[in-house]
């Protein structure tokens, strides 16, 4: 019998996003709401964000 492993998801806050990645909080908060940062949810428009600890920063980089 094989043992199925399931992963839990670790989610975070926009504070704590921001925090981690340098940036304000207001723009995680627009990331979520444009979609950008990936498996972002929340449960109805006003409510918290929840942003999956794994995901990495979408924020683009500048070109010189």
């Amino acid at each position: 019998m094989e043992k199925t492993e399931e992963k839990e998801l670790v989610y975070m806050g926009t504070k704590e996003a921001a925090e981690l990645w340098g940036v304000k909080q207001a723009t995680v908060s627009k990331w979520c709401r444009e979609k950008k940062i990936h498996g972002a949810e929340q449960d109805k428009k006003g409510s918290p964000w929840r942003i999956p600890r794994n995901v990495s920063c979408p924020r683009e980089k500048k070109s010189k």
